[in-house]
């Protein structure tokens, strides 16, 4: 059986292009394979859950 947490599969977003590019094992790619912009300075941003949806309930 595979566990894998949910943070571990952040994929992180091109700058140039707006394409998602996964995150495997830790490690992220250095270029996008789109459009081959430079990924290393760019961080995997945390999901945000919209406002409605964040726990409340009617």
């Amino acid at each position: 059986m595979c566990f894998r947490p949910a943070s571990a599969s952040r994929p992180i977003e091109c700058p140039n292009c707006g394409m998602k590019v996964p995150v495997v094992g830790g490690v992220k790619q250095k270029k996008c394979p789109k459009c081959k912009a430079d990924l290393t300075q760019v961080e995997a941003k945390p999901e945000e859950k919209p406002e409605d949806e964040a726990g409340t309930e009617k």
